[in-house]
């Protein structure tokens, strides 16, 4: 989950969960005997989106969906574990993320490259951490590096949600103005598995195919992304261009 998402969603903390034990309201004191600590946030009066704690105590990896009654039941809220440990940690994880960013935009790769992987460190799958050290990695063109954050951002299908998709975009075009074409096809086709209603992947995996001179694959993209957004005028634009070539 990002952190814009985090602070639209209501944040309730971090909860233990246990199957042996039920949470009454009006109990003050928390009776965790063991199991795994959660952060959990109201996505609405019945659903609730429970994220597992690294041992670094953030929130990290996959998420799912319980409902009111399943967090009632099985979770219990551990607020001084929340404001001792995890309120600290993404603090610091947010401070790493920014400074990464901000030596990056100064064009200093090496401090941002440090940044980035202390925030790595902290959160394996953080996707702020790993798109800006992959987008170091490709500007100090260290393609072995770079391939190894690809493989890490890839490796999870819960990385490619919909929250994420603007920085997914951007990583992609950052790949292939630096004339990475099959990293970023592979990865805008990666994107593309786990949501392929999204035109502006069509349309970029189609620029990345126009410039591998692979014209049949860039015009099978545009007319898709087309289809799902008729009004898209540029990628209209880009077609007729591509027809005219050929």
């Amino acid at each position: 989950m990002s952190e814009q998402e985090k602070t639209e969603k209501q944040i309730l903390g971090v909860y233990s969960h246990s199957d042996k034990y039920q949470y009454q309201f009006g109990e003050r004191d928390s009776r965790y005997r063991g199991g795994t600590y959660w952060f959990v946030v109201k996505l609405d009066e019945a659903r609730y989106q429970v994220q597992p704690l690294n041992a670094h105590h953030l929130p990290s990896g996959y998420t799912k969906t319980i409902t009111a009654e399943e967090l009632l039941q099985y979770y219990t809220p551990e607020m001084d574990y929340y404001k001792e440990n995890t309120v600290p940690a993404m603090d610091a994880l947010n401070e790493k993320l920014t400074m990464g960013r901000r030596f990056f935009m100064m064009g200093n790769l090496s401090k941002a490259e440090v940044e980035f992987c202390k925030a790595v460190l902290m959160d394996e799958v953080s996707i702020d951490a790993n798109v800006g050290l992959g987008e170091v990695y490709a500007e100090q063109q260290q393609y072995g590096k770079l391939r190894e954050v690809m493989d890490r951002l890839m490796a999870n299908d819960d990385l490619f949600k919909e929250e994420q998709r603007h920085q997914f975009n951007t990583f992609g075009i950052s790949l292939r103005k630096q004339g990475l074409l099959d990293d970023a096809v592979r990865f805008y086709r990666k994107a593309l598995e786990v949501n392929d209603l999204d035109e502006h992947l069509h349309f970029n995996i189609a620029r990345a195919y126009y410039e591998k001179k692979e014209r049949e694959l860039c015009a099978e993209h545009l007319f898709e992304s087309i289809r799902i957004n008729p009004n898209f005028l540029e990628a209209a634009q880009f077609l007729d261009m591509v027809e005219a070539e050929e």
